[in-house]
């Protein structure tokens, strides 16, 4: 019966090989789980989520690895693991619907963005509910039409795509909130098609626990 054991064990074996290791925010793959400590921004405090998607950005050859979260709820949000004079930190983005982005900041004001040259500054009319904790007072443009590509899937160990038509062209504009916490996304593809996304920043520690996919 040794070798019926020996059989099993050996399997048992072959599935742990096939869970990485999981360590840090930035090893995350697919069907991954992690786990938010209490947080100011309720959709995500003590809540689950898991990654659903690993896509990625590529500014002048920097890569940027974009996280997919799905929450028990449905909810949708967007992770990156960044690192700034030495210190990293978590984004954590979710796509801002016009309307609320019409709440936020006149269309007049909003369409400054977009003239040549940082340094625009928004004022925040008023906060659309659900984005209390996401949003900040001002806002002050520090990336102002930043070429890049999106790239769908993961290319941490691949190399990118040789040509461009592989991938989506996109123009990136950063507005940094006057509370440093907080941070408005502009992605505006080739297509036509603009993308808002309201950003927080956090520590790595509000990432409570992970548990590699099973």
């Amino acid at each position: 019966m040794a070798w019926l054991k020996k059989l099993f064990s050996k399997g048992d074996s072959d599935d742990s090989e096939r869970r990485h290791s999981l360590n840090h925010a930035a090893e995350l793959d697919k069907g991954d789980i992690i786990k938010m400590s209490f947080l100011d921004q309720q959709d995500l405090s003590n809540k689950r989520f898991e990654v659903v998607e690993v896509n990625s950005y590529d500014f002048e050859r920097e890569l940027e690895t974009s996280f997919t979260l799905k929450g028990q709820s449905g909810d949708i949000f967007f992770l990156s693991v960044c690192k700034e004079n030495g210190k990293e930190y978590l984004s954590f983005s979710r796509i801002l619907q016009r309307s609320q982005v019409l709440d936020l900041f006149s269309e007049n004001d909003f369409a400054q963005v977009f003239n040549e040259g940082a340094g625009t500054r928004l004022e925040r009319n008023a906060v659309p509910a659900g984005l209390e904790d996401w949003t900040a007072a001002t806002y002050v443009e520090e990336e102002d039409c930043i070429k890049g590509y999106y790239h769908k899937g993961d290319y941490r160990k691949r190399p990118l795509p040789r040509f461009e038509d592989e991938s989506c062209g996109l123009e990136y504009y950063l507005m940094a909130g006057s509370e440093n916490s907080a941070a408005i996304e502009i992605e505006v593809y080739a297509s036509g098609e603009t993308e808002v996304l309201a950003v927080v920043y956090l520590d790595m520690s509000a990432i409570e626990e992970m548990w590699p996919a099973t």
